[in-house]
C-alpha cells in the first residue's frame, strides 16, 4: 500500500522523517512530472537549509515562488523572507510585504511576526497580538518585548502564556528574569492573565478544528 502512494507524497514523508537525502531525491524527481505547491515548498526548504545536499538559495527561492503563486501560506512567508533578505532572489521589500500579508491572511503566525518587524510600533503590536492569540509562541516572545516598556505585568503574562502552551524554555527564562524585578501582586496578576490567555487560545484552537 505504501508503494502505491505518489513519489511526491513519499518525498514529503521522508522529509517528515528527517531522511533528507531521500526526500530531496524523491521531490526533485516527482516535481518533474507532478506540480504541487507542497512539494515545491518542502524541496525549497531542503535547498534553503542545505539538507540532503548543498545550500542552493536561488533554487530555494524559485521553489518558494512557485508554491507561493499557488497560495501556499508557509511558502509565501518563506518567499517573503528570501525577498526581504535578497537571498537567492533580488531584494524587494514591497513584494516581501505582499507575500507576508497574503500568508498572514491565511493565519500564518510567522508571516505576522515578519510584518511586525516591518511596521511602526502600534501596527507591530497589533500583528504580534494577532499571532499570539493564534497560539504562535515566537510571537509571544516578541509581544512581551514590545509590551515591556509600557506594561511589564502584561509582558510577563504573555511569557507565562507561552510557557503554559508550549513549554518554551526561552519564555521560561525570560519570565523568571522579569519576575525578579516585580512585586508578588504583579506576578500573581500576570500568572492569572497568562492562564486566562492560554485557556482562551486552546478553546479557539479546538473550535477551529
Amino acid at each position: 500500500m505504501f508503494e502505491s502512494r505518489s513519489k511526491l507524497d513519499r518525498g514529503i514523508d521522508a522529509f517528515d522523517r528527517h531522511d533528507w537525502k531521500k526526500a530531496r531525491r524523491l521531490l526533485e524527481e516527482a516535481l518533474q512530472d507532478e506540480e504541487r505547491a507542497a512539494g515545491h515548498y518542502h524541496l525549497g526548504l531542503l535547498y534553503w537549509r542545505g539538507l540532503g545536499g548543498p545550500v542552493e538559495k536561488a533554487a530555494a527561492a524559485g521553489c518558494f515562488a512557485r508554491a507561493a503563486n499557488e497560495g501556499h501560506p508557509a511558502a509565501q512567508t518563506a518567499y517573503g523572507i528570501a525577498l526581504r533578505s535578497g537571498a537567492g532572489v533580488a531584494k524587494d521589500d514591497e513584494l516581501a510585504r505582499q507575500q507576508f500579508r497574503s500568508a498572514a491572511g491565511a493565519g500564518d503566525g510567522d508571516a505576522m511576526v515578519q510584518l511586525a518587524t516591518m511596521s511602526e510600533p502600534d501596527d507591530a503590536r497589533r500583528w504580534l497580538m494577532r499571532a499570539s492569540e493564534l497560539g504562535h509562541a515566537p510571537a509571544m516572545l516578541h509581544l512581551s518585548d514590545a509590551l515591556l516598556p509600557r506594561d511589564p505585568t502584561e509582558a510577563l503574562a504573555w511569557l507565562y502564556t507561552s510557557v503554559a502552551l508550549s513549554g518554551d524554555d526561552e519564555a521560561r527564562r525570560r519570565g523568571a528574569t522579569l519576575a525578579k524585578e516585580m512585586t508578588a501582586s504583579e506576578i500573581e496578576a500576570a500568572q492569572k492573565a497568562g492562564r486566562t490567555y492560554a485557556k482562551d487560545i486552546q478553546k479557539r484552537s479546538r473550535e477551529r478544528r
